[in-house]
């Protein structure tokens, strides 16, 4: 295009050379068309005169070595961009962690080692979990230049390949997060009611957890009854992602109403009372939601399978099989196996002298062995129907210093209230959710 308005202007130098050169036997004569015509011709060649100038020097501003670097600069962009590749793995039951490192990410026996012994400050590579995903990004090199690893919903461990080292550390998964309001009444029951309104299992379970110690969802969700929930959505590159925190929620069982506010401390975030007392106690009301209670605590209950009259000092929960058990309380897990006509068995011991089994299990939780910790509302097995057993069913057991005790007339107080500059936040929080929540 430039060497086109060049050709151009010579062009036009060359015919006004043409017109403007003087024949040798030229001889002068008053001509007044002429005379305008000339001037006309030179304010034109002025003008193309200036405009081939500002071709040039605006070639000018850029010199060869920076066109030249500039060129290559978007070169390389462009071939980054093409070359980079990424590879993405979701762990599996039974995955070797070095196996999955070595085809996935094409790194040799010395990467893998160096990887485990540099990232052991951040993250023990060697304890990656099923269901987790794995992301390998690869540029020109045959091995991966980056690894990422999300060790949960909310962190990600990021591994870069430096040469001959690794540089490991842990951030904050970056979601896009909105604020979405659920209105619901139950017309099932709130699994299912709520499930059709677009909330996540996850969410679920953690509405069930905040209201449990007022609400037994067990036996006493009715039709009519109705809950509002306000909750962070989120999604990660335009991708669906676990849902956030339950920032409020409102849960209007059998005319009474019962409110919960997220609210975070110096010390942590919980979910907080109407007066400001936290909700969360040691002990959850049911250790699974979503259930019917097929036999209550009793010192004489007919036995199905020995066809006698027994003491049953725990609580049968009905439950399909399958149907995730929690933990009631943090505590460490004392056995985890099969234990005879319990069939496959989890016993925990907690604070303050109490201890809970879970009975007939279908499976173990991953992970869940002796000697492991476990917090409130972890995942410790499945509904099954193990052991003596007529139907899918769980036995969950609890005792205080060895001796039975009743976890439906368990009676534990409330937290305590939030004090002083706490309690002020929190009510400027409060009247904001308040709003929403009519």
């Amino acid at each position: 295009m430039k060497n086109e308005k060049i050709r151009k202007s010579e062009k036009a130098v060359y015919l006004s050379k043409m017109y403007l050169k003087k024949p040798e036997n030229y001889q002068s004569k008053p001509n007044k068309k002429g005379l305008a015509f000339k001037v006309i011709l030179f304010v034109i060649l002025i003008l193309l005169g200036y405009g081939v100038f500002q071709i040039f020097s605006k070639d000018k501003d850029i010199s060869p070595e920076k066109q030249q670097e500039n060129n290559q600069n978007n070169q390389e962009s462009e071939e980054k961009n093409s070359k980079e590749k990424v590879v993405t793995y979701t762990i599996s039951e039974g995955d070797i962690p070095a196996e999955v490192f070595s085809d996935q990410g094409k790194f040799d026996s010395n990467d893998v080692e160096l990887l485990l012994t540099e990232a052991k400050d951040v993250y023990d590579f060697s304890q990656i979990k099923s269901g987790q995903t794995l992301r390998f990004y690869f540029n020109e090199e045959e091995k991966a230049v980056r690894m990422e690893y999300d060790c949960n919903k909310e962190e990600v461990v990021i591994a870069e390949r430096k040469g001959n080292a690794f540089e490991c550390r842990e951030e904050k998964i970056a979601y896009d997060i909105s604020t979405e309001i659920v209105d619901g009444k139950i017309e099932n029951f709130f699994y299912v009611d709520a499930q059709g309104l677009g909330l996540s299992d996850a969410t679920i379970l953690e509405i069930a957890d905040i209201f449990s110690f007022d609400i037994d969802f067990t036996t006493e969700i009715q039709t009519g009854d109705s809950f509002k929930i306000i909750y962070e959505k989120r999604t990660r590159s335009g991708e669906k992602a676990p849902d956030g925190k339950v920032l409020a929620a409102k849960f209007t069982n059998s005319g009474q109403e019962y409110a919960a506010y997220y609210f975070e401390t110096k010390d942590d975030g919980s979910h907080y009372d109407s007066e400001g007392h936290e909700l969360m106690r040691q002990f959850l009301r049911a250790p699974l939601s979503y259930r019917y209670i097929s036999s209550g605590f009793t010192g004489a209950r007919y036995h199905p399978i020995t066809k006698t009259i027994m003491a049953h000092y725990q609580i049968d929960y009905a439950a399909p099989s399958g149907t995730p058990v929690v933990s009631t309380a943090r505590g460490t897990v004392v056995s985890a196996g099969w234990e005879g006509g319990w069939g496959k068995m989890v016993r925990l011991r907690h604070d303050n002298g109490y201890t809970t089994h879970y009975g007939h299990l279908s499976d173990i939780g991953k992970g869940i062995r002796s000697g492991v910790s476990v917090a409130q509302g972890q995942i410790v097995g499945y509904v099954g129907s193990t052991g003596w057993s007529t139907g899918p069913h769980l036995d969950y057991g609890m005792k205080l210093n060895g001796s039975p005790v009743n976890p439906l007339s368990l009676k534990l107080p409330k937290g305590t209230p939030l004090a002083g500059e706490q309690m002020e936040k929190f009510q400027e929080i409060k009247r904001k959710y308040d709003e929403l929540l009519r």
